[in-house]
């Protein structure tokens, strides 16, 4: 059933997510959301929603861990690094994880939240750049749409950043690990046929990502002076040359 002519939602970040389900719980909204919609409460389990919204789960918290343990790979020496996140991207939601892994492998840990995006060149400018060692970048749906200038931004530094899925590497960033994007589209895609054909979003498991890619910008290392082990480079799903 059709509400003011709109058929269904698609909302392809967690903050849309929220947004769309409270402004309405009639209209089908299918969504990636990058922590887990039953903790969130668009969901009552995963395998049945059991309200109007379904998707991608990908629980951001995962990926954020593992990002952490990469930094540490790629900067072995480092001692101060700073996780990087816009205050409305959704990014900041799982830096407790974050935090609390870059301890325990003995980091210092700094949280930059960005306020407004028009301010990047501020917030990541080479007097602030110069406090860290390493830099890291939760799923982060604002940050997502600056790649280019974030990327020069943290290129200007010469240290080492990792990111949260593989187009970062291929516009410029150093590493980056995160769900195959074309898995997690083609399953948008399915869900959102799906729910355009009648089902119910309620009825609808929300899909979670079974392929992550290990992407090595290898070109942008060597321009920074970073040195990455030939294991990691053996362990990388695309190198970058």
């Amino acid at each position: 059933m059709r509400e003011g002519g709109i058929d269904a939602i698609l909302a392809q970040s967690f903050p849309a997510a929220i947004a769309a389900y409270r402004a309405t719980q009639t209209i089908p909204i299918v969504a990636i959301v990058g922590i887990d919609p039953v903790a969130s409460g668009l969901a009552e389990s995963l395998a049945h929603p059991g309200h109007n919204v379904t998707g991608m789960a990908i629980f951001a918290e995962e990926t954020d861990i593992k990002l952490v343990e990469l930094l540490r790979e790629i900067a072995p020496r480092a001692v101060r690094f700073a996780a990087v996140t816009a205050i409305t991207g959704g990014g900041n939601l799982s830096l407790g994880a974050v935090q609390d892994t870059g301890r325990k492998l003995g980091f210092d840990v700094e949280i930059i939240k960005i306020a407004d995006p028009a301010d990047l060149a501020t917030a990541l400018s080479p007097e602030v750049l110069s406090r860290f060692d390493a830099f890291m970048f939760p799923p982060d749906v604002v940050l997502s749409g600056h790649k280019a200038e974030v990327v020069k931004l943290i290129g200007l530094s010469n240290k080492p950043a990792v990111f949260p899925s593989s187009d970062w590497a291929e516009s410029g960033g150093v590493l980056s690990f995160g769900p195959d994007l074309a898995e997690v589209g083609r399953h948008m895609i399915l869900q959102l046929d799906r729910v355009l054909k009648g089902e119910k979003p309620r009825d609808l498991p929300f899909g979670r990502p079974t392929k992550f890619a290990l992407n090595i910008n290898l070109h942008t290392a060597r321009a920074m002076g970073i040195e990455l082990s030939p294991t990691l480079l053996v362990r990388a799903d695309k190198v970058i040359d």
